[in-house]
């Protein structure tokens, strides 16, 4: 079998379940009616990042892409409907969703007014590239709470961790396919994604008595 359709399986397969790393995530804060010290940042990254590369995926007419971005964007989309709910600093984090929400509609404003398939490669493929990286650096948000109270409880590890995996595939499936807009972003989210596992070996998470 070809070794791009195996990788590009399994990476799919592997995206699509890291989707639901969130999951936890949300249900924890429901049950304890709080979001406690984690940022809407790293959801609010996911679900623009996704949206991006759907919109470059349909775009281009790729079938797997597409399967996989619209499952996940609809549930990065889920996870940051849980988090307003859920969270107290409604205000704060009502406004960063909007920012996101009008930044997503205009950005499928402008893509629909665009003529030529190779300007759509060059300026969504940046666009998504970029967001990639974005989002896998959207948890170094809590990186200063982290270092200062010496505990990773506000790093997501199910997040970070299937980052990692998913990064680590999309990065070769590029060099199989010799796509820079696929390769670049996912080994520079690779690298940012171990930088950050490191940080939660060296301070381990910590339940604490204040929340949200």
């Amino acid at each position: 079998m070809d070794l791009t359709l195996i990788v590009g399986n399994i990476a799919t397969v592997c995206t699509i379940g890291s989707a639901f790393s969130g999951l936890p995530i949300c249900l924890e804060f429901f049950r304890k009616k709080s979001t406690a010290n984690v940022s809407v940042l790293p959801f609010l990254a996911g679900w623009i990042c996704t949206s991006l590369w759907l919109q470059y995926s349909l775009m281009l007419g790729d079938t797997m892409m597409q399967v996989v971005n619209w499952t996940c964007s609809i549930l990065q989309a889920i996870y940051v409907l849980c988090y307003n709910i859920a969270t107290t600093d409604k205000k704060n984090t009502q406004q960063m969703t909007s920012v996101a929400v009008c930044f997503l509609v205009a950005t499928y404003a402008f893509g629909f007014h665009i003529a030529t398939k190779a300007t759509v490669m060059n300026i969504f493929g940046l666009m998504a590239a970029v967001s990639s990286v974005l989002a896998s650096a959207a948890p170094l948000a809590s990186v200063k709470t982290v270092l200062k109270t010496k505990n990773s409880v506000s790093l997501p590890l199910p997040i970070i961790f299937s980052t990692f995996i998913v990064t680590s595939l999309w990065y070769f499936y590029g060099i199989l396919v010799e796509n820079s807009f696929i390769q670049v972003p996912n080994l520079i989210s690779a690298i940012i994604s171990v930088l950050q596992l490191i940080l939660i070996a060296v301070y381990p998470s910590k339940k604490t008595v204040k929340e949200d």
